[in-house]
């Protein structure tokens, strides 16, 4: 990784851009889901679908990569006190994201942050453990969801579709573990991953190509395998030799909706994420410094202020202005583009003044870091 391009406060250009990225689709997506009642050009709909929990995946892939980036000293001079030191960053920023998550959960349902915190912790946890032993439990993470999904419901009343911003014990605990819109099984697997990926000299341009490619073919191969069993009903047909078995939960199973969480999501949402994060690891090192690309590797720098500003005030100003309730889908994707070009530009006159955006300044004061504006942000910020 100390061959990826870096800006001149040492952070790596390709993850601010993929940072910059994701934010936006979880912009596109949050903004439809709560704005748009009606359907637009079904080409519109379809690209809305393939970023629906793939934009999500992606950030918290990032936040593995970050992790690895934040230990390479510690893990490889296998000092103790190194890595005590980078466990501890970890466990902070861990409570201070559960925390303001759990917060911005009352006005935002869709809220990652609280989940993110648990994501941090456990991977304070895991911090030095092999690829081999972060690639099992990335497995076990994608497989115990649907066992959770299958018996849950019907044996103990708790229903997938049923989340809730309540603050009891019991009501945290379903909505981190099942409940909730970015559940920790599965999503502890796309952390694991970017951990494993982040352990690689990602700087080298055949690491990147693998990425890249090895990413596509994983993600198309899972698309491939949904489509085969349910796009063609040979699912159908196979479970036409046990009819008194109902089709619609067992295809949920093998669905690549990000809603349930199903391992074929898993797949593909790993598969692009890899590829994404390729792409703007070359064009950071290409471009880097660029007039044109310096803006949006600002609002990936800002990443954590810009998802509590448009999980909030963006959100807020339509009621302002009079243009509060349900819209098509064009209109709220057209109002996302439009809150994220204005998002850039104010990102871009905030960094010339500031290192850091406002919630990241505050995370940095109250957990503090030995490290480096190396450190990225977005490993509490997506």
């Amino acid at each position: 990784m100390t061959g990826a391009p870096r800006t001149a406060a040492g952070r790596i250009a390709g993850f601010d851009l993929a940072r910059a990225i994701a934010i936006f689709g979880m912009v596109t997506v949050n903004f439809r889901v709560v704005l748009a009642d009606s359907d637009g050009p079904e080409w519109l709909e379809r690209l809305a679908d393939q970023i629906d929990g793939r934009a999500a995946a992606l950030f918290v892939f990032l936040a593995g990569l970050g992790i690895s980036l934040l230990s390479a000293h510690s893990r490889a001079s296998g000092e103790a006190a190194a890595i005590r030191a980078d466990r501890l960053t970890l466990l902070k920023r861990a409570l201070f994201l559960f925390i303001i998550g759990l917060a911005f959960r009352r006005i935002w349902e869709f809220n990652i942050l609280h989940f993110y915190g648990v994501y941090l912790f456990l991977a304070a946890l895991v911090l030095t453990v092999s690829n081999r032993m972060l690639i099992a439990l990335g497995v076990v993470a994608a497989a115990i969801f649907p066992a959770l999904y299958l018996v849950l419901p019907a044996q103990f009343g708790i229903p997938f579709w049923d989340t809730t911003a309540a603050l009891t014990a019991r009501d945290i605990a379903i909505d981190v573990f099942f409940q909730g819109y970015h559940p920790l099984f599965p999503w502890l697997a796309f952390l694991f991953a970017g951990m494993i990926i982040g352990r690689l000299d990602v700087g080298d341009r055949h690491i990147r190509r693998l990425m890249l490619w090895g990413g596509i073919a994983l993600a198309l191969a899972a698309e491939a395998i949904a489509f085969a069993l349910l796009g063609i009903g040979l699912l159908k047909t196979l479970l036409n030799i046990a009819p008194a078995i109902a089709i619609e939960p067992v295809a949920d199973n093998f669905g690549t909706e990000p809603y349930p969480p199903m391992p074929l999501f898993v797949a593909v949402g790993i598969g692009w994420a890899m590829a994404v994060s390729s792409l703007c690891l070359s064009a950071g090192e290409r471009w880097n410094g660029k007039v044109w690309l310096t803006p949006f590797i600002h609002a990936g720098q800002l990443a954590l202020t810009v998802y509590i500003v448009h999980g909030s005030i963006a959100i807020w100003a339509l009621d302002w202005i009079g243009l509060g309730g349900q819209h098509s889908t064009a209109w709220a994707l057209g109002y996302a583009v439009l809150f994220y070009a204005v998002i850039v530009l104010l990102a871009t006159l905030w960094r010339r003044r500031f290192a850091r955006g406002p919630i990241e300044t505050v995370m940095r004061r109250l957990t503090g870091s030995r490290k480096s504006e190396i450190l990225p942000e977005g490993v509490a910020a997506a």
